[in-house]
């Protein structure tokens, strides 16, 4: 009984133990620098809020945040890697729908299960998509553009920034609520798909805000509808595909942070903190909305929601559609 006795206080002082030192860590957590890795090249619009949420955040927490560019595959190279570091709050990772919410119909498998791999933190941003034609084509809305499209079927075309990307989903999704017929034409990325635009090569895309709407402003692209449930502070004037007819229609790409799945909650919570204080400076909200991207912010909650949502969304474009990625 004795030696039951010792064994049995015997463990409890090391589950104590074990509990007061994680406790403890995460108390002084962070104490060294942290990262956010981004599935994306450099320059573009997951990059651009990484650095910024990179600054402002290390700021208060007061340690270092650093960006690590891990491009490749629709962002599963970078999200395979966050999905396999410590659980400990030192590595998150800027996803865009695909890794957690796209990727799993898309590809035969994936090397890190995306309902189970991340704990979501927050939604930082949408960047709505704008459907875009060549300014020679005879149109000036979606209506116009259905009816051309339907009397020239030999010239249906429409880029997009590669199979299974945002572009490509959504014309497949507008696709499925209209009775348009178009052949897609994958390109490597929004400009070759752009240049191929602008000379005329394809009739229309879906393309972000970021990219195009400087293309409209110039008068070289017209602008038919933005993918969005409404319209945007940038660019006003354009009506949403929704105003065309097509209530409820949203295609609208997305950005987010998410860590490993099991880091503490208290962790999170600091990150939640300190991105919020982040998002709600004035100067950093216009100058993003000023190329169409709106700040926002989700609780890990709400973000959760969001992103079983959108996966149940793409899942039956995917199905429709038949989208494969490379």
């Amino acid at each position: 009984m004795l030696r039951y006795k010792v064994k049995t206080l015997a463990t409890l002082f090391l589950i104590s133990i074990q509990f007061v030192g994680t406790a403890f860590a995460q108390s002084i957590y962070p104490n060294k620098s942290m990262r956010i890795v981004v599935g994306y090249p450099p320059g573009g619009t997951a990059d651009q809020l990484a650095r910024v949420l990179s600054e402002g955040v290390g700021k208060i927490l007061g340690q270092n945040v650093i960006v690590e560019n891990r491009p490749g595959a629709n962002g599963n190279l970078a999200a395979d890697f966050v999905a396999k570091s410590p659980a400990d709050g030192y590595t998150l990772l800027m996803t865009a729908p695909g890794p957690v919410s796209v990727n799993m119909h898309v590809y035969p498998s994936l090397p890190f299960d995306p309902k189970t791999a991340f704990a979501p933190i927050a939604r930082v941003a949408i960047a709505p998509l704008v459907l875009v034609v060549n300014k020679q084509l005879p149109v000036q809305n979606l209506k116009e553009l259905l009816a051309y499209a339907k009397a020239n079927p030999s010239k249906a075309s429409y880029a997009s920034q590669g199979n299974a990307s945002s572009g490509h989903l959504a014309m497949e999704l507008l696709k499925s609520r209209t009775a348009l017929q178009a052949e897609h034409v994958p390109y490597k990325g929004s400009s070759p798909a752009l240049n191929d635009l602008l000379a005329g090569h394809v009739l229309m895309m879906f393309d972000n805000t970021t990219s195009s709407l400087p293309q409209v402003r110039s008068g070289n692209l017209k602008a038919i509808a933005i993918a969005e449930d409404k319209r945007i502070a940038a660019a006003p004037d354009i009506p949403t595909v929704a105003e065309s007819g097509y209530e409820g229609f949203s295609a609208t790409p997305w950005f987010g942070l998410v860590t490993t799945a099991g880091t503490p909650n208290l962790v999170i919570q600091k990150w939640v903190a300190s991105i919020h204080e982040v998002l709600k400076n004035p100067t950093i909200k216009d100058r993003f909305a000023q190329s169409g991207v709106d700040l926002v912010f989700d609780t890990p909650e709400a973000f959760s929601y969001y992103i079983e949502s959108e996966s149940r969304k793409w899942k039956e474009v995917v199905r429709i559609s038949g989208a494969r990625a490379d």
